[in-house]
């Protein structure tokens, strides 16, 4: 479980790096007395969002965000490693539990029952040194339900490792949505506000004198 945390501290701060990493591509407006249209393709939000849904780290390529994939693609390997990692435990002590109490029932038996001794005895890959021939019931109970608890908890680590990689998916794909947005910003270098008088005139009132606030952006 000390690993599953790990690897959810991990993909959090993959997360974090993303997202601290969106800047503004923008179309900057240089100061001139001439102001020349200036022809941009349009970056679509959406192509991106389809992009890394198909296929996680494609929305990425498409914001030209190359460097974001190796941080990308390591948080989806150590989940799938994790994943596969679990579910071999998981097999492992599943097998060992269901062979080690077939065996129990065996040698636990009266003498009419008439019980054979089972030829699968998957938990010897586990304790290998333990001949339960020879164990005692309070042993043979003490295994039995470590091997339980065993397998319930590499179930438990195998269905998070399959959340968390859900979560990197959606988190692949937002990540590429919003910096898809941040590209169409248009942002001009002079930023700049400029307060002046005016005058209004109204038939009731007459004439009234006012302020006129103007930002530059």
């Amino acid at each position: 479980m000390n690993k599953l945390k790990t690897l959810l501290f991990l993909v959090v701060v993959c997360f974090v790096v993303l997202i601290s990493g969106q800047n503004v591509h923008a179309q900057k407006v240089e100061p001139d007395t001439v102001y020349k249209p200036i022809v941009v393709k349009e970056h679509s939000p959406h192509k991106a969002t389809l992009y890394s849904a198909l296929l996680p780290g494609l929305g990425q390529i498409y914001n030209k965000k190359y460097w974001k994939l190796p941080i990308l693609y390591a948080g989806i390997g150590a989940t799938l490693y994790a994943i596969g990692w679990n579910t071999g435990q998981y097999n492992d002590y599943k097998d060992g539990y269901i062979d080690l109490t077939k065996y129990l029932e065996f040698k636990n038996q009266a003498e009419d029952a008439g019980i054979p001794e089972p030829t699968s005895k998957r938990y010897q890959k586990l304790v290998p040194d333990t001949d339960f021939s020879t164990t005692t019931a309070d042993v043979d109970n003490w295994f039995k339900t470590t091997f339980q608890n065993k397998k319930d908890s590499f179930k438990r680590d195998r269905d998070l490792s399959y959340i968390i990689l859900f979560g990197v998916y959606v988190l692949n794909i937002i990540d590429a949505t919003v910096d898809a947005h941040f590209t169409n910003f248009n942002i001009n270098d002079d930023l700049s506000m400029t307060v002046h008088p005016k005058m209004n005139y109204n038939p009731v009132s007459g004439s009234t004198l006012g302020l006129s606030c103007r930002i530059n952006f």
